[in-house]
């Protein structure tokens, strides 16, 4: 954990600068071209129909996508599907363009979650890449393929380990997210978060500007 409350600033600003450069990679362009085609593709073969119901005149907070459904409503439904998986979730945060107002209809919805019996991580290559496959087998939002992309998911443990790091995504998720689940958890990460940057004297609005463009 950084010291100071520059050094802090500067390794928040550094992860930014590290994201951005991602995003704007050869590889990411590739893959918001690619993937809504395949998403359309199964949605179309394989998801049942009726699962979600088309946008609402009301507007859903987190708006629809490219065949109108609701983000809102199809978010609830994946949690149930996860809890049907026997996933133990604590929270289920939204993160990204669906909360930051700068989503299309054919935007991914990024989100983090939270839950306690997750794949644990692996030591070498190998685990570690079937632990994120297993990990993505399970968090998967089929049969739903609404663009539902978790990442950062973690324990309660790491979570809290994470945020003391100042790990960007944790950042995110606590200064940008909105909760479509929890169980009490998310009230005792806030208040932690809350104490730690009291103590380096951290202010929310320079460092919510400073992570915007994520």
């Amino acid at each position: 954990m950084k010291e100071t409350k520059e050094e802090i600033v500067r390794h928040v600003e550094n992860q930014v600068a590290k994201k951005m450069s991602m995003k704007k990679g050869y590889r990411k362009k590739i893959k918001q071209i690619v993937e809504p085609k395949f998403r359309k593709l199964l949605y179309q073969v394989f998801s049942p129909k009726n699962m979600v119901s088309p946008h609402s005149q009301a507007n859903s907070i987190f708006g629809y996508d490219e065949f109108g459904r609701d983000i809102e409503q199809g978010l609830r439904q994946y949690v149930s599907i996860l809890k049907s998986r026997k996933v133990q979730i604590h929270t289920v945060i939204v993160l990204g363009s669906r909360v930051k107002s700068s989503w299309k209809p054919e935007s991914d919805i990024d989100v983090t979650i939270v839950a306690s019996n997750l794949p644990k991580e692996g030591r070498n290559f190998l685990s570690y890449r079937l632990r994120n496959l297993r990990r993505g087998i399970l968090l998967s939002d089929r049969p739903l393929f609404m663009g539902i992309e978790p990442s950062g998911c973690c324990s309660p443990e790491e979570f809290l380990q994470k945020m003391e790091r100042f790990d960007l995504q944790i950042l995110d998720a606590l200064l940008y997210g909105q909760i479509v689940y929890d169980d009490g958890f998310w009230s005792q990460a806030k208040l932690l978060y809350e104490k730690i940057a009291k103590k380096h004297g951290l202010e929310t609005a320079p460092l919510k500007k400073i992570i915007a463009p994520v």
